[in-house]
């Protein structure tokens, strides 16, 4: 379908909204995490080492030189940065306007925050940055400097969200919060449990700070979702486009299901290289 085609066409009510959005953003979620941790093992295998793979890390075999860690703690986020760059200016989906093209922004946007979440994490230590810094040697100076330039991200991941926020729900703050606010709020929750779920059923041993930033970054991924209303003023131009959502999003709701269970056989973790 066109976007002229859907010009006709009503709102979808605020309560399909909030379920697609949630689903579509956790799905988004699982997929940008899975990736992420893809391109860590990857860079690992490029350099000699091969890992184990679990829902929220990858463990490189052996002993990696300070270089290589470097490199392959670095690659993730790097990946996530660079992905959801480039996707968030390619929506090949929004001309169809349905769930998929929900799940390709969600995607695009939280790969984007997954970076600049460990920029703001870089000063205390944990997390992919944190931990490259530490390794480095890095004054603490930058690393502050680090997390500026996260906390810039954040606000402009939001400001790159507010259009499709403003697309998708028009002028009512209902329906915007139905795709900001309470995507974030519950998404936040779902993710922060499922994290935990997987850190108990494996058996990986990490230190305190790791989980702490896994746990972390779960109530960072949506956050910039909500944060899109700060810019409000600049999208009152935007024209709406009414999405096409079912009610209830079972196709959605069966493919989250499918990859809560597969990140829970993938807690005992997979060995490769």
């Amino acid at each position: 379908m066109a976007l002229d085609d859907r010009d006709s066409m009503p709102l979808p009510s605020s309560r399909t909204l909030l379920l697609n959005s949630l689903v579509a953003a956790l799905i988004a979620s699982a997929l940008m995490i899975f990736l992420h941790e893809i391109a860590h093992l990857v860079a690992g295998l490029l350099l000699g080492h091969g890992g184990t793979l679990y829902p929220f890390g990858v463990l490189h075999h052996g002993d990696l030189a300070v270089s290589a860690e470097v490199v392959a703690l670095l690659a993730g986020p790097a990946f996530s940065l660079v992905t959801g760059v480039l996707l968030q200016r390619w929506t090949p989906l929004r001309g169809r306007g349905d769930l998929a093209h929900l799940v390709w922004v969600w995607f695009a946007f939280v790969s984007v925050q997954e970076a600049v979440t460990y920029l703001c994490l870089t000063p205390f230590g944990a997390g992919d940055t944190g931990m490259a810094a530490q390794l480095l040697g890095l004054p603490i100076v930058a690393q502050f400097a680090l997390l500026g330039v996260g906390v810039g991200g954040m606000f402009a991941n939001a400001w790159a969200f507010a259009p499709h926020m403003a697309r998708f729900a028009g002028e009512d703050p209902v329906r915007r919060n139905a795709v900001t606010l309470f995507p974030w709020l519950w998404g936040m929750i779902a993710s922060v449990l499922l994290a935990l779920l997987y850190l108990v059923l494996s058996g990986a041993e990490m230190g305190a700070g790791e989980q702490i930033a896994i746990l972390a970054a779960g109530t960072a991924t949506f956050v910039f979702a909500p944060m899109a209303n700060i810019f409000a003023g600049r999208v009152r131009e935007v024209r709406p486009e009414p999405l096409r959502l079912r009610a209830v999003p079972v196709l959605g709701l069966v493919v989250l299901a499918a990859m809560i269970a597969g990140n829970m056989a993938l807690s005992a973790g997979l060995d490769i290289g």
